[in-house]
């Protein structure tokens, strides 16, 4: 398998792709230098990750969303396939697409494809890198430690079930159905209300490097490397300088709906009763929680007994432009 320049990792099955990549691929046959590979089920991740490994491209483009982009650097970062791990751009065609909104390409259209090798061809990538850590979430079930930039938990699968079972049913896509699921959440809780057995919380424990704990019962937590979330909030605070953010909110909480523009939208102080709503930055923190996470929207469960490590121990380059 010869050198690449530029290896294009393609996801025929997400979702803006099943819908046809003509474009993409007209694209694609004007710049040689790029190597395809492509995801469909049958082939593997994991193979997918070793045949990059034999390439060592000098820019990885991932054409897919957020499952996509976790799974593969699962693979290149557990297995050290690749060192130094070349740049990754993201063209963000999946479902969700919340790590292409901080840190992919800005447009999904086969335009910014084209931008892209461009400036990979005229040796310009240099100006659009952006840098961030990639999550490690060790002590899930089935053994493997797990690559991504957002882990949640509680709250925050109750809403991805949500957003899914309702307005994706619906046909709302990205950050409109993000926007409509947060609504109806808030609105419910404002109300007095929360779906069948959703948002009731659950009994966590959580110790950090610096010999902090904290424990009780906790309606959502989270911890991302990303800069930006769902439109475009910054649910975190108390956590500059520090490889990952981590945000609890109690369960009940006080007065979440009236302070939700605060909570998604306020600086690095934030006029928040501590009691309730918890942010800070961390190098490692363990978490005992029973119930299942999701890291970029796919779902795992904890080993039974044994709590989730979280550290965020690499820095991966990334190409927004």
């Amino acid at each position: 398998m010869k050198r690449a320049a530029i290896a294009f990792v393609h996801n025929r099955r997400s979702e803006r792709n099943k819908r046809g990549t003509a474009d993409i691929e007209a694209v694609l046959a004007r710049y040689p230098e790029v190597v395809r590979l492509d995801f469909d089920g049958l082939t593997r991740l994991h193979d997918i990750a070793r045949d990059l490994a034999r390439l060592a491209p000098a820019l990885i483009v991932v054409n897919g969303g957020d499952g996509t982009v976790q799974g593969l650097l699962t693979e290149l970062l557990e297995h050290r396939l690749l060192s130094p791990l070349p740049p990754i751009a993201i063209l963000p065609r999946g479902m969700a697409n919340m790590t292409a909104a901080d840190c992919g390409l800005r447009r999904r259209g086969a335009g910014a494809l084209a931008r892209l090798l461009d400036n990979a061809r005229c040796g310009l990538l240099d100006r659009f890198v952006v840098h961030r850590r990639v999550l490690r979430v060790d002590g899930l079930e089935g053994g493997q430690a797990q690559r991504g930039m957002f882990m949640g938990a509680l709250g925050i699968t109750d809403a991805i079930h949500l957003c899914k079972t309702r307005a994706h049913s619906l046909g709302l896509k990205g950050e409109l159905a993000h926007f409509v699921t947060l609504a109806q959440i808030l609105w419910g809780l404002a109300r007095g209300r929360r779906p069948p057995g959703m948002l009731e919380g659950a009994p966590v424990a959580m110790r950090f490097e610096d010999g902090e704990t904290r424990e009780g019962r906790q309606l959502l937590l989270f911890a991302t490397t990303l800069d930006r979330l769902i439109l475009a909030s910054r649910p975190f605070w108390n956590g500059l300088a520090r490889p990952f953010r981590l945000t609890a909110i109690r369960q009940p909480p006080e007065g979440l709906v009236r302070r939700a523009l605060c909570v998604l939208y306020g600086g690095e102080r934030r006029p928040l009763p501590a009691d309730s709503f918890f942010s800070r930055g961390s190098a490692r923190a363990e978490l005992e929680i029973a119930s299942e996470i999701t890291i970029d929207g796919q779902f795992y469960r904890p080993v039974p007994g044994r709590p989730l490590v979280v550290t965020a121990p690499e820095e991966v380059r990334f190409v927004r432009c």
